[in-house]
C-alpha cells in the first residue's frame, strides 16, 4: 500500500524489500504504521539521487520487529541526528531545496511511541541514512 501511494516519489528508485515470511505478528493500527513507513520512504525518495536503491527490511530483534528504510542520500551529520525527530525541524541544507513542513518525522515518532516502540537512525555523511522503528512482537515464533 505504501509503495503504491508513493509511486510518484519512488519512481526513479529501485525499491528492494526483504521481509521474512515467518515474521511474528505485531499489534498495531495498520493505517498509522503505514503512515510512518510512508514518511520514511518519502524522505528516502526525496533526499536520494535518482536511480539509487532504497532498501526496506524487517527483522525480529529482541522480541521486537525492527523495520528499516535505507537510502543512498547525502547523510545526516551527528548534530542534526539529535534534532531530526523534533517538530518543525528541517535539515539545514534542505530547507530551500526540498518542500516540507518539518512535521513528518515528529509525527512518525509519536505514532511509533504510542505503539510502545522506538524510532531512530544511523547515518554517514556522503553515504546515506538508515531510519528504523521497532514495535513489540505479539507472538514469538516456535
Amino acid at each position: 500500500m505504501a509503495l503504491r501511494k508513493l509511486k510518484h516519489v519512488l519512481d526513479h528508485h529501485q525499491v528492494e524489500v526483504a521481509i521474512p515470511k515467518d515474521i511474528p505478528a505485531v499489534n498495531m493500527d495498520v493505517g498509522r504504521i503505514a503512515k510512518v513507513l510512508m514518511q520514511l520512504l518519502e524522505n528516502a525518495g526525496k533526499y536520494s539521487p535518482p536511480e539509487t536503491a532504497i532498501h526496506i527490511t524487517a527483522e525480529l530483534r529482541n522480541r521486537n520487529i525492527v523495520t528499516s528504510v535505507a537510502d543512498h542520500g547525502p547523510g545526516i551529520d551527528d548534530m542534526e541526528q539529535t534534532m531530526i525527530f523534533e517538530k518543525f525541524y528541517r535539515g539545514r541544507n534542505q530547507r530551500v531545496s526540498v518542500q516540507g513542513t518539518g512535521m513528518g518525522l515528529s509525527i512518525a515518532k509519536a505514532i511509533v511511541e504510542l505503539h510502545g516502540g522506538t524510532i531512530g537512525l544511523t547515518s554517514q555523511l556522503g553515504r546515506g541514512s538508515l531510519f528504523y522503528f521497532s514495535l513489540p512482537a505479539t507472538q514469538m515464533p516456535g
